[in-house]
């Protein structure tokens, strides 16, 4: 059996010197945080006892016996798993707020960092590590200034860290190749049986640190990662899924047929999945029921669990959540859209880019079904809409351009003016003149750091292509992702005599779009709740 990593205990002599004076002993039955930057957790109180796992500092951990200079704990952030730990890596939760995130908190998404301690011994490095998730006290562009739980305060570069995501999956936008990406760091880390660092880790631990990264939190074995994720077939493998061999033995899928394991006695490595008994997968990212079908193909049962689920979001986070549902949807190529051919409300199989932001925003704003239908019959209408036998009978009446939206007041406040400078040019029906906002103010930097997840962008023509005198050609919703905003939009064409239409519903970085687009400019609406 290996021994313990040497330098964990090198850093924890470190730490110990430096927050004796602010330790308190923990007391049976209490709440301790982790004071060193890592520490081993034994299966028996023994010095040679097997390691069960590890934790990280900030970690917290529940006391519950404590024997000679060790103490029994249960830790929270790995379903309640259970170990020794050497007392002085622990220090008693005097403040509860600092442990629970009053401030905001960053993680480390480097495998391995250096911290700089700012004390009046003076400054020096300590080393951290991959998951590790500390306090805010300030940012600036280069690096974060962070509090550790004796008070230290220390300076960590800024792309080693990112703010800690939800651990929800509505609210984390985590991508499955973002997964696949930073799995990738510990290529080459050496095995170790309970490790979760570089210093050294088991494919469970891999698992476990990687999603904690990116805000999820599953445990570090195999039944704790069955409760938080939905099972999968092998046909339907992607990056990110967890793997379950044959026996004890599981991976990460990486993609193209690819996955991580740390095999014993050696290192973590790239392997085949197609050389390996492979039984199923285990899917984190959307794994709640129906998290990865599209409107059409939800129960109206799935679609009331959905609502229900999304509630805890703002309004406009919840019309990103319904717009990003329908990625993968097919355009509706029908010139007057399939919705209003058939004077349905519901109309999901196949959705134009209006379709698309009235069934978003309708779906955000009720708790059922049936309620996105009232919804739906207030805001398409500049007065109502009317429902007889299920049917709508009056569509003749309905906003039929982005332009009556954007200025009829039903779609959010205008905040077009709000967000930079605009710029006039010749209306239509009606207006003589109206303000957008340019191609190059939209690429402008500060511009694009104000939009918000949920804007409804409404994409202007060139006043000399006008064919009906429509102003507005193109409708889209913003998604913030890693404070870089994206579209959500029906991207196709409508049917011509000369060319058939089509598309898809799908998801664009806004700066590419803007760069590459036929339009000029564009109106901007937000909900404010």
């Amino acid at each position: 059996m290996k021994k313990p990593f040497p330098i964990a205990v090198l850093v924890s002599i470190i730490f110990v010197v430096l927050s004796l004076a602010h330790a308190q002993e923990p007391k049976t039955g209490s709440r301790g945080i982790i004071s060193v930057p890592l520490a081993n957790v034994h299966e028996a109180p023994l010095p040679k006892s097997r390691l069960a796992t590890q934790v990280l500092l900030g970690d917290e951990v529940r006391i519950v016996e404590k024997k000679d200079y060790r103490y029994h704990i249960t830790i929270p952030s790995q379903d309640g798993r259970e170990g020794w730990i050497q007392q002085e890596a622990v220090l008693a939760l005097q403040d509860r707020a600092h442990a629970i995130g009053s401030r905001q908190k960053i993680v480390i998404t480097r495998a391995k960092t250096e911290a700089l301690i700012l004390d009046k011994t003076g400054n020096h490095n300590v080393p951290l590590y991959a998951g590790t998730r500390l306090p805010v006290l300030e940012r600036t562009t280069k690096d974060y200034t962070v509090q550790f739980p004796d008070r230290t305060v220390a300076v960590i570069a800024a792309a080693d860290v990112m703010p800690v995501k939800s651990s929800d999956p509505i609210m984390n936008d985590t991508t499955p190749e973002e997964i696949a990406a930073t799995a990738m760091q510990f290529v080459g880390v050496s095995h170790h049986d309970g490790g979760l660092t570089s210093q050294g880790m088991d494919t469970d631990g891999l698992i476990y640190i990687v999603y904690r990264v990116h805000g999820m939190t599953l445990g570090t074995d195999r039944s704790s990662f069955k409760t938080h994720a939905a099972r999968v077939d092998k046909k339907d493998i992607q990056a990110g899924d967890i793997l379950v061999f044959s026996g004890e033995s599981n991976g990460l899928a990486l993609g193209n047929g690819r996955f991580l394991q740390a095999a014993k006695k050696r290192t973590m490595q790239v392997a085949s999945i197609g050389a390996h008994a492979l039984q199923y997968g285990l899917r984190v990212i959307g794994a709640e029921p129906g998290q990865n079908k599209v409107p059409a193909a939800m129960t109206a049962d799935e679609i009331l669990l959905a609502q229900a689920r999304a509630a805890r979001l703002p309004l406009n986070k919840r019309i990103v959540y319904w717009a990003g549902r329908f990625v993968g949807t097919p355009y509706d190529p029908d010139p007057l859209g399939l919705y209003v051919r058939t004077n349905r409300i519901v109309a999901d199989e196949k959705v134009d880019c209006m379709y698309l932001t009235f069934r978003s925003v309708e779906l955000a704003r009720s708790s059922t079904p049936f309620d996105a239908v009232s919804q739906a019959l207030a805001l398409r209408f500049p007065a109502t809409g009317v429902l007889a036998d299920g049917l709508v009978t009056n569509y003749d009446q309905r906003y039929q351009y982005g332009e009556d939206m954007a200025f009829g007041g039903k779609f959010g406040r205008n905040v077009t003016a709000d967000l930079g400078p605009t710029k006039t040019i010749p209306g239509s029906r009606g207006k003589d003149q109206v303000d957008i906002l340019s191609k190059s103010t939209l690429l402008m930097r500060g511009l694009q750091k104000n939009l918000q997840d949920g804007d409804i962008i409404y994409w202007v023509k060139d006043p000399k292509k006008r064919v009906v005198e429509e102003i507005v050609a193109h409708l889209s919703i913003v998604h913030i992702k890693g404070g870089k905003p994206y579209l959500i939009h029906a991207a196709g064409d409508k049917d011509r005599a000369d060319r058939p239409g089509g598309g898809v519903v799908k998801e664009v970085p806004f700066a590419q779009y803007v760069q590459n687009m036929r339009f000029i400019g564009a109106f901007v609406t937000r909900f404010e709740q």
